[in-house]
């Protein structure tokens, strides 16, 4: 561990010279683009930036053994940089009885020197896309931890480093304290190449404005077939007279969800014979084609319905659509313009009346292919992922919204989710984070993306789509 290296060395200076050696450092922080995923039904809004300043830390390390560890995430510098100082702090045993991350003293952690320097790259909420990643590779600035939306296509490039010689021994990665679904989603060529940083949930987003001019006052977070229906029925009704909203918006969004609701505990391709032959994959498929017939769905409508309806305004922003599907990282975004009017409800089995899985998708760390301390990297990744103190510190110094966490730590859990606006929604997925299934939305996946090219291709056939409707697509 890094601990080792700093203390052998320190102990060899003192034996020989009894000299202490201390090295002034300056912490940076070097701000990169990174990409996330980013839907267009809103215009962007601007960020608000607290500039930081960083004081001057003494590393007790000799100079000739000083190495640099560059962290690519959304985490600001100084929350890097406290989670490195915790880092050496449960390193080296100084944490006193019952201090955790959620308790320790910021002054005390200033009072620690770290065995690197550190340097942060900033990325979106998400991590960096692949895009990023060849742009750092190509200049030579890969950092050695990064998180990143595209794991497929990165490992496929080879930018990120395999992890299992590094973490063999890592207790971190125990089943006791990572889900085992969400390590075994980044593992390829028989070699871990992530670490379960983070996850989302899909979900169906509900503007309740609409909702309550049905007489729908509030909705059940856990659906299923039925009472989504109903809700959808009680919305149509409104447009007994005339068009005046939208009951769901883009009913073919749920449709490379649908084998994974019934067929397994691992995400099942629309592409599958299995799957798709199945009677209740073909039931969920005429469920969805109902909608549309219904004129529920934003699919059901023509060109002249749409202009009458939303004047050129962007559906979502018309605040005339009543449910929607989408990702709970996108939370803050439909929160900004939906304060007090915004609900979540569980993607529903569209297979029965039994209620669905968990989908989620779930965000790595990942070393890069480049790094020249790859085990101080390793290291220092699976801490920040994994470690309850390190995650209840982050927290604690930034909080962010429509994140569930990848370990099954109790305080983890409940000071997420006490700590995010809409935590109530999302701690229900708690009990059923070992049955989840992670959809390869997000990940660069090649059998995604021809899923949802094949859905693109049949999309009339799947869904019995008429020739106007066909025309709005």
């Amino acid at each position: 561990m890094l601990r080792n290296r700093v203390f052998d060395a320190k102990s060899t200076i003192h034996r020989l010279f009894s000299l202490t050696v201390s090295l002034t450092l300056v912490l940076s922080c070097m701000i990169l683009p990174g990409c996330g995923k980013v839907k267009s039904e809103f215009p962007t809004l601007p960020e608000t930036t607290v500039s930081e300043e960083t004081s001057v830390s003494e590393i007790e390390t000799p100079i000739f053994n000083t190495i640099e560890l560059t962290v690519a995430t959304p985490y600001s510098l100084a929350t890097c940089t406290y989670l490195a100082k915790l880092y050496v702090a449960k390193e080296r045993g100084l944490l006193g009885e019952g201090i955790t991350g959620a308790n320790v003293d910021l002054d005390y952690l200033d009072s620690l020197d770290i065995p690197f320097v550190l340097q942060v790259y900033s990325t979106t909420e998400t991590g960096c896309s692949i895009s990023t990643l060849r742009e750092w590779k190509s200049e030579g600035t890969s950092p050695d931890i990064f998180l990143t939306d595209s794991f497929d296509l990165m490992v496929n490039e080879g930018l990120a480093l395999p992890l299992g010689d590094y973490l063999a021994s890592e207790t971190l990665l125990s089943p006791s304290n990572v889900y085992s679904n969400m390590l075994s989603d980044f593992y390829m060529n028989n070699n871990q190449y992530g670490i379960p940083f983070q996850a989302t949930a899909h979900v169906l987003f509900c503007d309740m404005e609409v909702l309550q001019q049905a007489g729908i006052s509030a909705v059940s977070f856990r659906q299923n077939k039925s009472t989504l229906l109903e809700i959808l029925s009680a919305l149509d009704k409104l447009n007994e007279d005339e068009k005046k909203v939208i009951p769901f918006y883009f009913a073919s969004d749920l449709i490379p969800l649908l084998p994974s609701t019934f067929y397994g505990v691992e995400y099942a391709s629309i592409r599958d014979e299995a799957a798709s032959s199945a009677k209740e994959y073909k039931e969920t498929l005429a469920f969805l084609s109902s909608l549309v017939e219904s004129g529920y769905s934003y699919e059901s409508l023509t060109d002249k319905e749409i202009e009458d309806l939303l004047s050129g305004l962007s559906p979502l922003l018309s605040r005339k659509v009543g449910i929607w599907y989408g990702s709970s990282d996108e939370i803050s975004r439909y929160d900004n313009y939906m304060p007090n009017t915004l609900s979540l409800m569980e993607i529903p089995s569209l297979s029965g009346e039994d209620y669905s899985p968990a989908l989620l998708s779930v965000y790595p760390l990942c070393v890069s292919s480049d790094s020249p301390h790859p085990k101080e990297a390793s290291d220092f990744a699976a801490f920040m992922a994994l470690d309850e103190d390190a995650i209840l510190l982050a927290m604690r110094l930034q909080q962010r919204e429509g994140f569930l966490p990848v370990v099954t730590y109790p305080d983890v859990w409940t000071s997420s989710m006490n700590g995010q606006k809409y935590g109530a929604y999302l701690l229900q997925y708690q009990e059923n984070m070992y049955d989840a299934i992670c959809i390869p939305s997000v990940s660069g996946s090649s059998e995604y993306a021809a899923d949802l090219q094949y859905i693109t291709d049949n999309i009339s056939k799947l869904l019995k789509l008429s020739d106007d409707v066909e025309a709005n697509e």
